[in-house]
């Protein structure tokens, strides 16, 4: 499928509208395979597939939009299963199945789908987008100990249910809490286990604390601190990205020592909630018998975490999609290796961002403004370590504007590829204070992990959730960037940033042609298409 170019463009009959457009991006990148299909044109056709649906299925975009998705069943694929997604469909549900499917080049693999309606204002079905995910390994173990059902009769009694019970709470829960309360209700509900609880990291990444509890009475404000508790099952669970098994009051806290006793438990197991490089934090429940997590048990609990990480991802994508909440993380970095707080250092001025673009090689353009002299900033211009470059566009009075751009692969230019938005940065007496955009915590506690990766003197400030407004303002301004090209939005930021379109113009077409590295009739002509592309949206709209 080729991307579209122009606002209004059309994939393969489906306009994207302003929403898919801002998130066509991350639908791309994301780890889970995505499709959209038109139920409205002749057998439901695929319009759209990601590149994760191309990497499990191996059909190429080309081979699949355009087609109904049977094309992966063949002989083995379950009939009944497939007549479920058949009467979701039809009657405008969502629906999760796990169907036997067959790849491009015949192998099978076990497909766990997830269907759901996208509704117009009006409410008719307008699209289905479906989630795809490859659970052969889970799938396969599955059966393999179905296999082996005469030498797993004590397992089985202990989880069949947890698993069945699990399994269909994941797929008809609406959101995170839901999933929280219904699965920590199930597990005390099986008489191997008295408490069980799901907690997430605070963006420090320092401690994790019960956000649903459910059993025995909860140990007195029970926080997992992962630094100095580093034995705690949580925290060997999030260090490790396994199971981890505590039997008796190893590596609790003492609270819950105490606890534990008093309620007759035997030990805890923890398993992370994580999917690709997002956590959802862990979950962590207490056993009743000493040894009751074996290695088969533990499998079971393994593979119950990993499919808990899925539907809050699934969850979370398609928030995503609908785009109605954001996260604002503000953060401070003391580290003289960020660009802005070594420009700010060698002039001895503050740096204020006035905005920001991503390039289309990964690469990202800050534009600030500063009180530092021009000549001392082409002084250490050229000394600047992790810039790609430093380019002072304009004067007026006493403040500068300059282009600095960062490569690609730098912490910050990786912020666009994470789903993330540099709303503001301000570096001044050795710190850079940074407001991000994100749409969601567990997204954010990625973008601050790489954040102190890179820096590791990074220390998150506050963090602020915020509805979208229902105004299509973003989307609108969103839908008209896509349509220039990457020269001509250059072209057009650096005009208005260099206060070229003022009545003043600091800043000749000379100058901001030589700052972009192109002759001075070249800048023009990408400045006017812009400009009348900008013109042509407001007087007649994007579409």
């Amino acid at each position: 499928m080729d991307r579209p170019e122009a606002a209004g463009a059309r994939i393969d009959g489906l306009d994207l509208g302003a929403e898919l457009r801002l998130k066509e991006r991350a639908m791309d990148a994301a780890p889970v395979g995505i499709t959209i299909t038109d139920p409205h044109r002749e057998d439901n056709p695929l319009v759209y597939v990601n590149d994760a649906f191309e990497r499990v299925t191996g059909y190429p975009r080309a081979e699949t939009v355009g087609r109904n998705c049977r094309f992966l069943q063949g002989d083995g694929s379950d009939a009944a299963t497939v007549a479920e997604m058949r009467r979701a469909i039809e009657a405008g549900e969502a629906t999760t199945v796990e169907l036997l499917n067959y790849r491009r080049d015949g192998e099978r693999f076990w497909n766990r789908v997830t269907l759901a309606p996208v509704r117009r204002d009006d409410g008719d079905v307008a699209h289905f987008v479906g989630f795809q995910e490859d659970v052969t390994a889970r799938k396969e173990a599955e059966l393999a100990l179905a296999e082996e059902r005469e030498h797993l009769a004590h397992l089985l009694e202990r989880v069949e249910g947890l698993v069945g019970d699990v399994t269909r709470v994941l797929v008809g829960a609406g959101s995170r809490a839901e999933v929280e309360r219904e699965v920590t209700g199930r597990f005390v509900a099986e008489p191997a286990y008295g408490a069980a609880w799901i907690g997430g990291a605070d963006l420090a990444g320092d401690r994790v604390t019960p956000g649903t509890w459910a059993g025995e009475v909860e140990p007195e404000g029970l926080a997992v601190d992962l630094e100095r508790t580093p034995d705690h099952p949580v925290a060997r669970a999030l260090a490790s990205g396994g199971l981890a098994v505590a039997e008796g009051g190893e590596g609790l806290t003492r609270g819950e020592r105490a606890w534990l006793a008093e309620a007759g438990l035997a030990g805890a197991a923890a398993v992370p909630l994580a999917y690709g490089d997002v956590s959802y934090g862990a979950l962590c429940v207490y056993h009743r018998e000493p040894g009751a997590v074996d290695e088969r048990e533990a499998a079971v609990l393994e593979a119950l975490g990993r499919a808990v990480a899925t539907a809050l991802h699934a969850l979370e994508t398609r928030r995503l999609l609908a785009g109605d909440e954001t996260v604002e993380v503000e953060v401070a970095i003391r580290d003289d290796d960020l660009v802005p707080v070594r420009l700010a250092g060698a002039t001895g001025a503050a740096w204020a961002d006035e905005g920001s673009m991503a390039r289309e090689d990964g690469s990202l353009v800050l534009f600030f403004s500063t009180d530092a002299a021009p000549e001392a900033i082409e002084t250490v211009a050229a000394e600047v370590a992790g810039a790609a470059s430093v380019v002072v566009l304009s004067t007026a009075g006493s403040t500068a504007l300059v282009e600095v751009a960062l490569p690609a692969g730098s912490a910050l230019a990786d912020l666009p590829a994470r789903s993330a938005r540099l709303r503001s940065l301000r570096a001044a007496d050795g710190e850079a204070r940074l407001v991000v955009e994100l749409p969601s915590r567990a997204r954010a506690r990625a973008v601050v992990d790489r954040l102190t990766e890179a820096y590791p003197a990074t220390a998150v400030i506050g963090v602020r959730e915020r509805e979208r407004p229902a105004t299509t303002r973003a989307e609108f301004a969103a839908e008209l960037e896509a349509d220039l090209t990457e020269r001509q939005r250059l072209a057009l930021r650096t005009a208005y940033a260099s206060g070229y379109y003022g009545p003043d113009r600091p800043a000749t077409g000379d100058d901001l042609a030589a700052s972009m590295g192109i002759s001075r009739a070249t800048f023009h002509q990408h400045r006017r298409a812009a400009e009348r592309k900008l013109i042509g949206a407001v007087l007649e709209g994007p579409d």
